[in-house]
């Protein structure tokens, strides 16, 4: 009777399941995508999901709606990805280096000075670094990416002092991704990383938990760190592409035409998020610059050097070949 009843609550939550995500895909006759990010809602990522759900539309004659959630309206990166694999969520964008639970060589773009310019990124991920997590490494996990987003280069800020060598970094408790790459650079560089969900940074700055964190001017602004952390350093020390992340099986499910003016709006949207983002790169340093934010250039040389330790400990888990590959963009 009880393997009975097991076997029976099995049965009604897999038809739950399958139900509550067939729910989701139809609405008056529209298949849904719901889309997620943690972003704000005046993030240029986030403009570029509203501009990929009109073309969406445009180029499925209404038959799809994509419905766009910024502000970790559902969830943390990790909630969003766990929602892509049960079919509960269709579409979400992660920093790269959050799939590495899935896909640890995808650290490869955590490593600090990496990469040399967003030219150098850009041309890894177009070319045939991105090829290779596009056809050999995402597919293992049933996810497929519609677009490589350009995340800006990651820097230090915080509400001590500004930060112009490694010796500056000391004692800083300063807030990353969760992930052990990002905590194993602090320590390089001496201070002390700590993860954190986004929606939690800025009362940890307010209160004094944490002393600063590193990102890029989007997420700064976007987040209003700067109202609370006044001293941004120039470290530029990691350059991590985004992700737009997709259930592979998911997508081939859908109709033909409706997967071709899915992807035809990706690659729209790719391109309108690389625009955005270099034109309000200008805007935000300005408004930063206007409301008191203190800017300081870094002599990198110390931070570079510093740097080499992370490759040395990442590079038998990462691949020398893989490295290599990216480097070979430059």
């Amino acid at each position: 009777m009880k393997k009975f009843l097991l076997v029976f609550m099995v049965s009604v939550l897999a038809l739950t399941m399958v139900f509550a995500q067939g729910s989701q895909e139809s609405k008056d006759g529209k298949i849904i995508l719901k889309l997620g990010d943690t972003q704000a809602e005046d993030h240029p990522q986030t403009q570029s999901y509203y501009y990929f759900a009109k073309k969406v539309a445009e180029y499925s004659n209404g038959k799809v709606e994509v419905q766009v959630f910024p502000n970790s309206a559902l969830g943390n990166h990790r909630d969003m990805l766990e929602g892509i694999k049960m079919g509960t969520l269709q579409i979400t964008k992660c920093m790269a280096t959050d799939l590495s639970a899935y896909f640890p060589k995808i650290q490869v773009f955590g490593l600090p000075y990496m990469f040399s310019s967003t030219e150098h990124m850009l041309n890894a991920v177009d070319g045939k670094v991105g090829q290779y997590f596009n056809e050999e490494v995402f597919p293992t996990e049933d996810f497929i990416c519609l677009a490589w987003f350009d995340a800006g280069s990651r820097s230090v800020y915080n509400s001590k002092r500004p930060i112009k060598t490694t010796s500056d970094m000391k004692g800083l408790l300063l807030r990353v991704p969760e992930n052990n790459i990002y905590m194993s650079t602090m320590a390089a560089f001496g201070a002390t990383g700590t993860p954190m969900p986004m929606g939690d940074i800025y009362t940890a700055l307010q209160t004094g938990v944490i002393d600063g964190a590193e990102n890029a001017f989007a997420v700064y602004d976007g987040m209003k760190h700067f109202e609370v952390a006044k001293y941004f350093s120039y470290t530029d020390h990691i350059m991590t592409p985004d992700v737009i992340i997709m259930k592979k099986s998911y997508l081939e499910s859908l109709p033909s035409d409706v997967q071709d003016a899915i992807w035809k709006a990706a690659a729209d949207m790719q391109q309108e998020e690389r625009r955005l983002w270099i034109d309000c790169d200008k805007q935000f340093y300005e408004k930063l610059k206007a409301a008191g934010v203190q800017f300081n250039d870094v002599d990198k040389s110390s931070f570079q050097k510093a740097a080499q330790v992370v490759w040395t400990d990442y590079v038998n888990v990462i691949g020398q070949d893989l490295i290599d590959l990216v480097q070979s963009y430059k």
